[in-house]
């Protein structure tokens, strides 16, 4: 019986090894090889639906796409006819993909625009919305003629923007010439934007600069500390008061900002004000290390700034020429996606302006690093640059490209010495709605007029200082005072490059039209509508001559001339 025993449990072990090779064993191998099934399908929709309707030129198409399997790629589609693709990382499961789409490759009238998404398992969605096609064109003008075409659009203007710096600091004829100089600033060159800057050692619980005001300390005592940032406590999620001192803000505020802001209310304008971050010397603390630290410093200025003064930034620059700052295009990417996401969370509307590289032909990738960086692309709205290098027609046009793929606005924010065949260009080529040369005046002791500054200050006789327009200023005026902010470039073509017209329908519906000029010469206007025109014109010997009015009716030219080389301005009445 014993042996038997032994039998029975030796049979009944060869059934569970049996069982388990025979049954187990296929089981975990099927499970294994089991193919992924997709347990979702995935979500799309367009985004800025309202720039769809009807369309024209070349559009920026943004497309919203989501599913937790995660997203392969992203389709533009016109009337079930693929027109771009772009694929996406499987491991992203929320995704804002943006396509240029140019509308002249369809015929006008009614279309389908599509948008299908596929998972990362194949599975896909496919959404579709009426658009209206509206393309017109002119015939090519010859000869020395100037054709317009308001069918064809392009960049809405912002701002004609100036540096905060007017030597209130520094002169002590500041309070005999500031009011002059803001109504000049306002009302006859036409400034309606503030770079108003913030420097990265105001999170710090040292006021060094009223230190220096009070006489305390000396101004180099106070450079040496003005971006020195102190952590203001190890939480970036609480926002530690004493650790930061505004004072510098707060008097540029007072003395620069409300008063240019005062002036363009009373025309019935708005000031659009442009806080921009500047780190310039290193910290054993650094924002651009810690994202979140970084939006804890934006939160803090905006609270700040509404609680002190009633209203927040139009826009924050996210840090002044990261490649002389040495700021990486990741730590800029990194910084606007955490400051965007902070700003939400506290009921505030990000508008952030990246990257403002000191050469021009470093913006294109530190774009494209933005791009690549999940959720940073949707809160800026402004593509940046400055001309101290690169600034290339090539790349302008990468620039330009890139803001209308992702549907931004882009600025030429500062160059020293920029003229006004800097300007033209920036506005035809890199599409420029804002623009800056640099700040709005400084005394003669900051040396020559060397387009450092709009207006010169000679307050050698402190008590009757002398403000003088700047050499480079009275070009820059011929746009800066008749193309108002929200007015809408039209094409305008030429038959004479000798001429060469960039053309405007402001917000209360008057054509500008302004010619670079090579040389002397009339030539004539096609397109403008009924109405009486002043015309005005800037040449190196000649400033701000008025020629006789134009009026014209349906279907007229205007005809008029310059004597030399510079800039004429034909305006809506």
């Amino acid at each position: 019986m014993k042996e038997k025993l032994v039998l029975s449990r030796s049979f009944a072990f060869g059934l569970i090894v049996v069982f388990a090779a025979c049954f187990a064993l296929p089981c975990r191998a099927y499970v294994w090889k089991r193919p992924a099934v997709s347990l979702s399908t995935p979500s799309v929709n367009f985004l800025r639906v309202k720039d769809l309707g009807r369309v024209s030129g070349q559009i920026s198409v943004a497309i919203h796409a989501n599913d937790p399997a995660g997203i392969g790629r992203v389709d533009l589609l016109c009337d079930n006819v693929q027109i771009g693709t772009q694929t996406v990382s499987p491991s992203a499961t929320d995704t804002v993909t943006y396509f240029a789409w140019d509308t002249s490759t369809v015929p006008n009238g009614k279309h389908s625009l599509q948008a299908r998404v596929v998972n990362s398992t194949g599975t896909q969605t496919t959404i579709a919305r009426p658009v209206v096609v509206r393309n017109f064109s002119i015939n090519e003008p010859t000869g020395n003629v100037i054709a317009l075409n308001p069918y064809v659009k392009y960049q809405t203007m912002r701002g004609w923007e100036a540096t905060d710096q007017a030597a209130q600091l520094y002169s002590p004829a500041w309070n005999n010439y500031k009011n002059a100089l803001f109504d000049m600033a306002v009302n006859d060159l036409g400034i309606n934007r503030i770079r108003l800057e913030i420097k990265s050692g105001t999170e710090n619980a040292v006021d060094y600069f009223s230190q220096w005001q009070a006489g305390q300390i000396t101004e180099d005592q106070y450079n040496s500390h003005q971006y020195e940032i102190v952590n203001d406590d190890s939480d970036p999620n609480h926002i530690n008061p004493a650790g930061f001192k505004f004072s510098y803000l707060d008097n540029t505020i007072n003395n620069v900002v409300l008063p240019v802001r005062q002036r363009l209310a009373n025309r019935g304008e708005r000031l659009w004000v442009n806080i921009n971050y500047v780190d310039f010397d290193p910290s054993a603390f650094e924002h651009k290390n810690f994202p979140a630290e970084y939006a804890e410093f934006v939160l803090a200025t905006y609270q700040h700034m509404q609680g002190t003064f009633g209203f927040v930034p139009d826009s924050w620059e996210i840090v002044l020429e990261p490649d002389a700052a040495d700021w990486s295009a990741s730590q800029v990417a990194l910084a606007i996606k955490a400051a965007g996401d902070r700003l939400v969370a506290n009921g505030f509307t990000p508008n952030f302006t990246a990257p403002s590289v000191t050469a021009a032909n470093n913006a294109p990738a530190y774009i494209d690093e933005i791009a690549r960086t999940t959720g940073a692309m949707p809160y800026v709205s402004e593509f940046s640059y400055h001309r101290y290098n690169g600034a290339t027609e090539a790349v302008l046009q990468q620039i330009a490209d890139r803001a209308t793929r992702y549907g931004k606005q882009t600025g030429m924010l500062e160059r020293i010495g920029a003229d006004y065949v800097a300007l033209h260009q920036d506005i035809k080529m890199g599409l420029n709605s804002s623009w800056q040369q640099f700040t709005l005046a400084g005394p003669t002791s900051w040396g020559p007029d060397d387009g450092d500054r709009y207006y010169i200050i000679d307050d050698a006789v402190v008590s009757n200082p002398v403000i003088s327009i700047g050499s480079r200023t009275k070009f820059l005026r011929q746009y800066f005072k008749f193309v108002r902010s929200g007015a809408r470039r039209i094409q305008a073509l030429t038959g004479n490059s000798n001429f060469d017209p960039v053309a405007f329908i402001n917000t209360n519906g008057k054509y500008v039209v302004v010619v670079k000029a090579s040389g002397n010469g009339s030539f004539s206007i096609q397109g403008l509508p009924t109405g009486t025109y002043g015309i005005k014109f800037t040449t190196a010997s000649q400033y701000n001559i008025d020629q006789p009015d134009a009026t014209i009716t349906t279907g007229q030219t205007l005809t008029t001339s310059i004597p030399a080389t510079g800039v004429i301005t034909i305006y809506a009445r």
